[in-house]
């Protein structure tokens, strides 16, 4: 079953485009190619579903037409009007390496992406544990980790190199090294 853990939201169905099935999505980032994953998934009445691409051709700068797997008439296509896309986040966190690679052009990069880090626990390099990242929230100009704690409460975390102590990939572990009163805000 897919959770919402897994997902990260990357555009939103329009509507459909011709009497053949595709559909326009507007997309939300401008460095995805819908192509580079194996299927965008819907929220259908609560349950969501993975739909599998077809092909993808460029609309408008930010929008491209979409066929999908199964889907080859205007009725069925508009049954995502209106709906948002989700892709996998590991597929997105590939994604992103991959396009990293070939821009810098084998110049060593870590590849790390913010949405890499959702399931690491956190702790502070005071060996203080603060809980485990949830979601990235990117509805700011400041992408912050969201933490869930023990209690269940959630803490915002602005993402930034200067605060990145560790990453111990193995054990899935962020320390972070914070400024004095960030945690009580």
């Amino acid at each position: 079953m897919i959770t919402d853990e897994q997902l990260k939201a990357v555009g939103t169905f329009l509507k459909p485009h011709g009497i053949e099935g595709e559909i326009t999505l507007q997309r939300d980032y401008d460095d995805i190619d819908f192509e580079d994953f194996s299927c965008l998934i819907v929220d259908m009445d609560g349950i969501y579903v993975p739909f599998f691409i077809d092909g993808v051709r460029p609309k408008g700068s930010d929008t491209d037409l979409v066929s999908i797997d199964g889907i080859g008439d205007e009725t069925h296509a508009a049954l995502l009007t209106n709906k948002t896309a989700y892709v996998l986040r590991s597929e997105l966190a590939e994604a992103r390496r991959r396009m990293a690679e070939q821009e810098e052009d084998g110049e060593d990069e870590d590849g790390f992406y913010a949405e890499d880090f959702v399931g690491f626990s956190v702790e502070t390099d005071q060996e203080q544990a603060l809980g485990r990242i949830v979601d990235i929230d990117d509805s700011t100009a400041n992408f912050l980790f969201v933490i869930e704690t023990e209690d269940s409460s959630r803490l915002l975390i602005p993402i930034a190199g200067e605060f990145i102590h560790d990453i111990d990939r193995d054990r899935q572990i962020l320390t972070l090294s914070l400024p004095e009163g960030l945690l009580e805000l």
